[in-house]
């Protein structure tokens, strides 16, 4: 209230004080005593200020209003939401908060039902307020934003795990959000590991049993669009989106896998749509093109995540493979990968390097017989062979444009590319210690 007793002082000084120049402009005995700057100024100031006050008395009104409009009983009504006059944004935050009293103090549903609702890292609050209005939280999610954002709690927000429920105002969910779940297991789950490393590292964190995740990930079944390209019987490797994840101690396989497969469609899916278009790929089964899918994509950033260290080269690896499925090149790659990070997959762990990832040996591109490896295999391998992050896939998506066919390390991480197979012998020569 002193706000606004301050702010209608100086309003009213400032348009008195205008006025009065007015006046005295006008008069024959003053008018040669006022200057023609100060009554130009005289006149905006009381041409803004009778524009203020109208405003104002007309915001005032409608606040006066609108509190009649719900002056009726509210069940479960939180504190009342008075107009702010500490700052015009204020001002505004509050009236527009103010008109819906309702909505905040009206709880989504009547279940009183704990759901267990995650911030994920990084988070805004414009996107969880969305989700918890998808998940019948809240009946508005841009009132909620507004709400807490007026309040300064958008600020405050931490990842976490939150245990809310759909009888709850939004006076009440802003407080909860305020304090996450100690009971909670924060995993980071590295670019490029396959299935069973992370696996490993749930189990390691005490929140599943590794062969039960892998049964969950070969077994389990879920309705998201993008996985119908996965083939029949295909496990989720490639989908298990590497990120930072906090888990409940008290968790299952499916849910860890639903909370993975819920961050690939937030996080990856949204990337990836509309990008297919138009883009093909050669089928070996049947001598022609087809377009190309998600599950191509994966499969193909799979191999560029196990290949790049340096991200400025990932497209230019995507396009080395890209280009060795090209039967323009027939001659010289047969529609064959050759990777060596799919003849590591199909080896596997090795109890004496205590590693899933172990240096191709001489001869191992023609001796190991698996599906995966792909110097004895045309085309692509039949899965992702480990979880690529978004760097990769969007490399696949978008590759370098070169008719690079070959590619050998430097040694610092980089590689050198070459088109011919004499080019690459001797960056080969080169480049090996």
């Amino acid at each position: 209230m002193s706000a606004l007793i301050l702010w209608a002082k100086v309003i009213a000084l400032a348009w008195g004080v205008a006025l009065v120049i007015i006046v005295l402009a006008e008069v024959r005995l003053t008018q040669r005593l006022i200057p023609d700057w100060l009554r130009s100024l005289s006149r905006v100031v009381v041409l803004v200020g009778t524009v203020a006050i109208l405003t104002v008395a007309g915001l005032v009104g409608a606040r006066l209003v609108t509190g009649a409009m719900q002056a009726r009983p509210q069940v479960g009504a939180g504190l009342p939401l008075n107009l702010s006059f500490e700052s015009p944004n204020a001002f505004f935050q509050s009236l527009y908060l103010s008109m819906h009293q309702a909505e905040l103090n009206q709880p989504a549903g009547d279940d009183p039902a704990p759901v267990t609702f995650v911030v994920l890292p990084g988070e805004t609050a414009t996107e969880v307020a969305a989700r918890l209005e998808q998940d019948g939280l809240v009946v508005n999610g841009n009132v909620f934003r507004r709400f807490m954002a007026y309040n300064g709690l958008d600020v405050g927000l931490q990842a976490g795990t939150y245990q809310l429920r759909a009888n709850m105002t939004m006076h009440e969910l802003a407080d909860a959000l305020q304090h996450g779940s100690s009971n909670t297991v924060t995993v980071t789950i590295p670019e490029g590991w396959r299935a069973e490393q992370i696996a490993w590292l749930l189990e390691q964190q005490g929140l599943v049993r590794s062969d039960d995740f892998l049964a969950r990930i070969r077994t389990g079944e879920t309705d998201y669009p993008w996985l119908s390209s996965r083939p029949p019987g295909a496990s989720l490797e490639g989908f298990l989106f590497p990120d930072t994840y906090q888990f409940p101690t008290e968790t299952t396989p499916a849910d860890v896998v639903n909370r993975m497969l819920t961050n690939f469609d937030t996080r990856v899916a949204p990337e990836t749509e509309g990008k297919l278009a138009g883009k093909q790929l050669f089928d070996l089964a049947t001598g022609n093109y087809r377009p190309l899918t998600l599950y191509d994509v994966l499969i193909l950033a799979s191999i560029v995540e196990r290949e790049a260290v340096l991200p400025d080269e990932r497209p230019i690896i995507a396009s080395v493979y890209l280009n060795r499925m090209d039967p323009a090149h027939v001659n010289e790659t047969a529609l064959r990968l050759s990777s060596d990070p799919t003849v590591q997959y199909a080896k596997g762990y090795d109890a004496k390097t205590e590693s899933w990832w172990n240096p191709m040996l001489p001869g191992e591109g023609l001796s190991v017989d698996s599906p995966y490896n792909t110097f004895r295999t045309q085309g692509l391998p039949p899965g992702p062979i480990c979880n690529p992050g978004m760097a990769s896939i969007l490399a696949v998506l978008n590759p370098a444009q070169t008719n690079y066919l070959y590619f050998q390390a430097v040694g610092d991480g980089s590689h050198a590319f070459s088109a011919t197979l004499e080019e690459h012998l001797r960056n080969q020569e080169k480049y090996t210690p």
